[in-house]
């Protein structure tokens, strides 16, 4: 697989180059850019598989490479320096981004997620679908990425009844009555769609309130298909002012 480095900063760079070289032999290094103009170079001149791109490039945004260079079939994965603006966007676009200082175990792991989806057909899917999740206006419907073996399915959020836990996976169960099963654990989806209406009533369940039809002694959720879900004592509280909220 080769790959490209989009990084302004110096030490950074050889960072990531040296955990490369030592834990990712299957990745070969063409270039390293340090501007946008040069990553867009460097990119046309390479067409790499992998781009590695920080999202802060001086005053200039990663992003902006992005959305000047044709859309192909390659995978980025994004590197920055704070849990910032964008990193949402990329989540519910199934990207991955890294930390810094980057972790070689976090490497290995986007790397091994790269390898998987290099022949993927919906590589370039994610990367426009992000893009689009990016620039969205407040308001709109919001779609999310979910990786199916090699490929991803993309999905309305707005579907999603619940959320349930099994083992370290999580299934997704949707309004027209199909299931998607994700590789992802359940606190990551409580963390990407809480914002949004979403409840954790219980350490397996993640609910979409748009679906409650009625709160039933304190007991459990019942939801507009009838399937009942259990709900955790100690989060009656919080739940029964998250329904006053979702009716105004």
């Amino acid at each position: 697989m080769t790959a490209i480095i989009v990084e302004d900063e110096i030490q950074s760079q050889a960072h990531l180059q040296a955990l490369l070289t030592s834990f990712c032999p299957e990745v070969r290094l063409l270039a390293v850019a340090s501007t946008v103009k040069e990553g867009i170079q460097l990119f046309q001149l390479h067409r790499p598989d992998l781009l590695f791109l920080d999202i802060e490039l001086g005053t200039a945004s990663g992003f902006d490479i992005l959305t000047q260079i044709a859309p192909a079939s390659y995978r980025v994965i994004f590197t920055t320096a704070f849990d910032q603006y964008g990193v949402r966007a990329i989540k519910f676009s199934a990207l991955d981004y890294l930390l810094k200082p980057i972790q070689s175990n976090e490497l290995r792991q986007a790397v091994e997620k790269a390898l998987l989806h290099h022949f993927s057909s919906t590589s370039s899917q994610c990367i426009q679908h992000f893009l689009d999740q990016l620039h969205q206006q407040k308001g709109q419907e919001k779609t999310l990425a979910i990786a199916q073996g090699r490929e991803h399915i993309f999905i309305q959020v707005s579907d999603i009844k619940f959320c349930e836990a099994s083992n370290n996976y999580t299934t997704l169960h949707l309004q027209q009555g199909n299931k998607l099963v994700s590789s992802k654990g359940i606190f990551y989806y409580d963390e990407l769609l809480s914002p949004i209406k979403f409840f954790r009533v219980h350490q397996s369940y993640l609910v979409n309130l748009r679906y409650v039809r009625s709160l039933h002694a304190e007991q459990y959720l019942l939801l507009q298909d009838a399937t009942k879900i259990p709900i955790a004592r100690l989060k009656m509280p919080l739940l029964r002012q998250a329904l006053l909220d979702q009716d105004r």
